[in-house]
């Protein structure tokens, strides 16, 4: 009973991205980037509701990761051949399957490091890269009725899926409260605002505000990173000052 909640919402992210895949070969594009959009907010959800239960299982990563590769993976790689690369042949073949095979490696590689205490990830998480692509496909139609621009269209899905597979840490979601001040506040306000700006005209608006997420948080990872590496130096050194000095010699009583 513990775990049926949280494997109920994978299962939602699972279906949203099968039907993203079939809506984009029928030629429904803004509806297929929606449900990839959906899928991600159902995964946001299914791993902290699974803690707050105690109902995690090596079953639920295993789940979670499999609809994630639907869902971040193989519908966008779909979404963008059929908007955008489907006419370039064995090219647009390569770009659309950029995001899938990247996508495969991160979750590969999140399982096997798995650590369920860690609040920021390596590399950016599949959920935003798909919901940077998809946004950016649902923001053209609606302004352009097109994707005006297919290469700054492949530039985005090379540039989200390097980030996916890299080292660079990013800022995992905030604990949803505000009794936390410092870091954890921040992040929950930022949110918050990012939501309502989207709110506010969701086809227009939704890209952006990812997009300034996931800048925000390459600074923050940026920033961390220097800080960290700054503290690393700081405390080599201490150890190298402390291997220089001598050592007392204890000849005891003669």
């Amino acid at each position: 009973m513990k775990t049926w909640p949280a494997n109920l919402l994978t299962s939602g992210n699972l279906l949203c991205g099968f039907l993203s895949i079939l809506l984009a070969i029928d030629g429904h594009p803004q509806i297929a980037g929606w449900l990839i959009f959906f899928a991600s907010v159902l995964d946001a959800f299914d791993g902290k509701i699974a803690r707050l239960l105690g109902g995690s299982t090596k079953f639920g990563l295993e789940f979670d990761s499999l609809a994630d590769m639907v869902s971040f993976g193989v519908a966008p790689g779909v979404l963008i051949y059929q908007v955008a690369f489907c006419e370039l042949e064995a090219p647009g073949l390569v770009v659309a399957a950029i995001p899938v095979l990247f996508t495969a490696i991160r979750l590969a590689r999140f399982n096997v490091n798995a650590d369920d205490r860690a609040h920021d990830f390596t590399g950016l998480s599949s959920p935003l890269h798909a919901g940077l692509i998809a946004s950016f496909v649902v923001m053209s139609y609606a302004v352009w009725g097109e994707i005006a621009d297919s290469d700054v269209l492949a530039g985005l899905v090379l540039l989200t899926s390097i980030l996916m597979v890299s080292r660079f840490p990013f800022p995992g979601l905030p604990r949803l409260t505000l009794r936390e001040p410092g870091y954890n506040l921040v992040k929950v306000i930022f949110l918050i605002l990012a939501m309502v700006f989207m709110a506010w005209n969701p086809p227009r608006h939704t890209f952006p505000a990812i997009a300034v997420v996931v800048s925000a948080g390459f600074v923050t990872g940026a920033l961390k990173a220097l800080l960290r590496r700054a503290s690393n130096a700081e405390d080599e050194a201490e150890e190298d000052e402390d291997d220089d000095e001598p050592s007392p010699i204890f000849r005891g009583r003669r």
